[in-house]
């Protein structure tokens, strides 16, 4: 263990490298919420907007200071961070399709011409064109 500390990346402090101070920190509700916190940047937009319609606003939080942060029941994104949520899901939903038109139709994207035939997608048209017979060994 030797003279070092450790370091929390989520709650950034640091304390004596030890098991039990470590698991004691841990298990601790300032570090509950500072890692709940840093997983929640990782959610996707849809799952946050879903939930936070569904809340009334927080009028703690609005007046100036909620002890609750992310495990509050009530919403602190305001009218305008619940458009701007909006916004990006619905874009990440156009985005979604147009990536699935080039998965339906994968021979015609750009990202297959610098490959080799061998991994190509199989054409379906010249696929019927070839004569199995004849050009076999």
């Amino acid at each position: 263990m030797g003279g070092k500390s450790y370091y929390c990346d989520y709650c950034c402090c640091f304390m004596k490298n030890d098991l039990n101070v470590r698991k004691l920190h841990n298990d601790g509700i300032s570090h509950t919420i500072a890692k709940t916190n840093y997983m929640k940047r990782y959610e996707s937009p849809k799952k946050i907007l879903t939930e936070e319609r569904q809340k009334t606003p927080c009028k703690r939080y609005f007046g100036g200071y909620c002890k609750f942060e992310m495990y509050c029941k009530f919403t602190h994104y305001s009218g305008k961070e619940l458009q701007e949520l909006e916004k990006l899901v619905l874009a990440k939903r156009t985005n979604s399709r147009k990536k699935n038109k080039c998965k339906k139709w994968p021979w015609k994207t750009h990202l297959q011409k610098g490959l080799p035939p061998s991994l190509q997608s199989i054409n379906p048209a010249k696929l019927k064109q070839t004569d199995f017979k004849h050009s076999w060994g």
